[in-house]
């Protein structure tokens, strides 16, 4: 009874807890790029944020799991609970061995996942939304307004349906002034009847022209890099092994230092802040 209660409570505050930090960091993400959540269709924005719920959910089990089994221990030791297993023969040994079994769930769930859940989707998911969002803002260019997005600052004088008149178009170094543009989708822009500015090795050069064609390289790159899919493997399994130390220190930090409710909110923030700084200095060396 003891051990299916403490696997469903350390469970249910690790998963919850997890959760919540996970959305703290969405509010967070929000003041970047809720301007592009807000003018696209749901569908999107909700694909974007279950991505983003499913990667940092499991990212931040570690540390929902020092504050589950360290508010766990707190309550059975402020309650005077702890007396009561020790006078029943449940030595603190056999009591680890019961909140080790959540952290060992939690393990192995961690460990499968580890090997299909990534940072870089939700990158891909990022990079996906601002692709959707340059699109339908260069699709429905507003005239005579300075409109920027990324590296493109762009100006239309007229607009007559798809064809955009007199504009101006300035991405990274290069800079263009045409009569017509047609926006064909994908960060695509075919130029008709202009001139083009631009800086190669600290030189400027001009030119005329009919007809131009201009990719910006960034719609490109909405693209899963394998590259960082090798790295963060890595990452996910040195956050999967933090799970160990993570039971050892929440357990034994509340059963031996912690007297108060003060202490052992020290000891969580102290043990989630050591756990992103390992993780951290992790990502910096690889």
């Amino acid at each position: 009874m003891l051990r299916a209660l403490i696997l469903w409570k350390v469970t249910r505050s690790t998963y919850t807890i997890a959760l919540v930090l996970a959305f703290i960091l969405f509010m967070v993400q929000i003041f970047k790029i809720g301007f592009i959540l807000f003018g696209l269709p749901l569908t999107s924005s909700l694909s974007f944020s279950l991505v983003w719920f499913v990667y940092y959910g499991f990212f931040f089990i570690p540390d929902g799991l020092i504050a589950a089994i360290a508010t766990s221990v707190y309550e059975l030791k402020e309650k005077r609970l702890l007396h009561v297993l020790y006078s029943f023969h449940l030595s603190p040994r056999k009591l680890f061995t019961l909140f080790a079994l959540p952290a060992l769930v939690f393990f192995l769930l961690s460990g499968a996942l580890s090997f299909f859940i990534f940072e870089e989707q939700v990158s891909f998911a990022r990079r996906g939304l601002l692709i959707q969002y340059k699109d339908k803002l260069f699709e429905n260019l507003p005239e005579k307004t300075f409109l920027s997005s990324g590296d493109v600052v762009i100006y239309a004088e007229k607009r007559e349906g798809k064809e955009i008149k007199n504009i101006f178009l300035k991405y990274r170094n290069t800079h263009i002034l045409a009569q017509s543009a047609v926006y064909e989708g994908n960060g695509r822009f075919l130029f008709t009847g202009g001139s083009l500015l631009t800086k190669e090795r600290g030189k400027y050069f001009l030119m005329e022209f009919q007809r131009y064609w201009l990719d910006t390289e960034e719609f490109l790159s909405a693209e899963i890099r394998e590259k960082k899919i090798r790295k963060e493997r890595v990452m996910n399994l040195a956050n999967t092994l933090s799970i160990l130390p993570a039971l050892l220190f929440s357990f034994f930090g509340v059963l031996r230092f912690c007297k108060t409710h003060t202490q052992v909110y020290y000891l969580i923030a102290l043990g989630i802040i050591l756990h992103q700084l390992f993780l951290f200095g992790l990502r910096v060396s690889l």
